[in-house]
């Protein structure tokens, strides 16, 4: 079995490993199938951290994946070999305060996929085979693709993301950053408000130009407009950060309304950001932390599984996993790609 690692020095190796653990009762080993490439395993790529958590010995990299069953744990009834399933890349301690009170976003002893926010690392999907516990196992319909069922994960996001705000007719909406989350947030939140009351910021004219598909919002190129800010100061009643852009947020609170909720979604860089902060508290503005997801992963794969969203616009790019460097590249490039998968 092959597992591709990226080190320290931010090039990645192939390690040629045999699978000889034995299946704990409540574990599956799984043929990995597709996985999506994320801002954060980008952040691993080019900085070699991601929101401060910085690499430390080689790390695989890879959390939004789909494969298929080759073997099961004594214990396991739900699943059997061939089933094809979505991975919750998140393991759970489910003994935590959070756990106990179902917020799984926030357990204190996660282990989550391709992270080195622990030492030893947390390894990922970027490998032929791995084994995971049944908790990360959601079954997928026979009609849904491989290729669908990688974006469980973002869009378990995302649909986190949404759930923090309550929605009517006659609100002003921004997405600030119009990359794979911001896409699959629009595709939630057109469903809730218009279209004409939705605005993105980009500073990328390749992504606009996939929101346009999903809807006839707003676009708006940023670094090309950026008057815009200074003619709708207290303008918008819902915000949602997904760039992770350190100048979004003070963007964002210039044009959100007194009392309005900005919802942070974006991953920014470890340490301290400069904030215009005198203004959240004179605007009475609602900062809102969106982190993961908890059930909304169970509820993205429902809704994949019967086709309520459709993906295509956002969907770039594939490679085959044995060519995971050069999707790494692809993805880090914006004017090119939207969403890279690699497959197996």
């Amino acid at each position: 079995m092959k597992e591709y690692f990226l080190d320290q020095n931010l090039k990645f190796s192939v390690v040629n490993k045999e699978i000889n653990e034995k299946l704990n009762p409540n574990q599956l080993l799984i043929k990995m199938k597709n996985c999506g490439i994320c801002g954060s395993d980008i952040h691993y790529f080019l900085h070699g951290e991601n929101g401060g958590r910085k690499i430390k010995e080689p790390l695989m990299l890879g959390h939004e994946a789909v494969g298929e069953v080759i073997d099961v744990g004594s214990k396991i009834v739900k699943f059997k070999t061939s089933d094809r399933i979505a991975i919750n890349p998140a393991l759970y301690c489910y003994k935590c305060k959070f756990c106990e009170v179902e917020k799984y976003n926030l357990c204190e002893n996660v282990l989550f996929f391709g992270s080195a926010a622990k030492v030893p690392h947390t390894q990922g999907a970027f490998r032929e085979q791995l084994i995971i516990n049944e908790s990360q196992c959601h079954l997928l319909d026979t009609t849904t693709t491989f290729e669908e069922a990688a974006f469980a994960e973002p869009f378990a996001v995302a649909l986190h993301a949404s759930s923090l705000v309550k929605y009517s007719n006659n609100q002003n909406i921004l997405i600030a950053g119009c990359g794979p989350i911001g896409l699959l947030l629009l595709n939630i939140i057109i469903k809730k408000v218009e279209d004409k009351k939705i605005f993105i910021f980009d500073v990328n004219d390749n992504v606009l130009k996939s929101a346009k598909k999903i809807g006839n919002v707003n676009l708006i190129n940023i670094k090309d407009n950026f008057n815009f800010i200074r003619e709708n100061k207290n303008f918008f009643d819902v915000c949602f950060e997904v760039s992770g852009n350190l100048n979004s947020i003070n963007n964002l609170i210039e044009v959100s309304k007194k009392g309005s909720d900005i919802i942070q979604v974006g991953n920014m860089p470890g340490g301290l950001v400069e904030v215009n902060y005198n203004k959240i508290m004179t605007k009475e503005l609602n900062i809102q932390g969106s982190y993961r997801f908890s059930k909304e992963f169970d509820e993205a794969v429902k809704k994949i599984n019967k086709k309520e969203y459709n993906f295509s616009e956002i969907l770039t790019h594939k490679f085959k996993l044995e060519d995971c460097e050069k999707a790494m590249k692809i993805a880090c490039d914006k004017n090119q790609s939207i969403k890279v998968q690699v497959y197996n």
